[in-house]
């Protein structure tokens, strides 16, 4: 359905390049990373919730779980956030957004 819509604008674009395609993606892409970022730390913020103040907080078993579960959820989020940044540094420090 989404090609068939894009279709008449890639037939009668007089200008269509390879770069201005590459952007179009490029934009898609860097509109979808903040919104995954957010759902995962909105994800993390709830889930964490859930174990501390739903969750069994007497059991020593579910505490460790919930101890890993967090650490590993603060590490993939710093890590996502990391690749974000020194790509858009890299991005920046070539100058790739410029559209010549």
């Amino acid at each position: 359905m989404l090609i068939i819509s894009l279709t008449p604008k890639v037939v009668l674009a007089a200008s269509f390049t390879l770069r201005s395609f590459i952007d179009k993606i490029v934009g898609v892409i860097n509109t979808i990373i903040p919104v995954l970022i957010t759902l995962a730390i909105a994800l993390f913020f709830y889930h964490s919730g859930i174990g501390i103040f739903g969750g069994r907080s007497g059991d020593a078993t579910s505490q460790t779980k919930l101890r890993e579960t967090l650490l590993w959820g603060v590490g993939i989020i710093f890590v996502m956030l990391s690749i974000w940044g020194i790509l858009n540094l890299i991005t920046t420090s070539i100058d790739l957004n410029n559209t010549h």
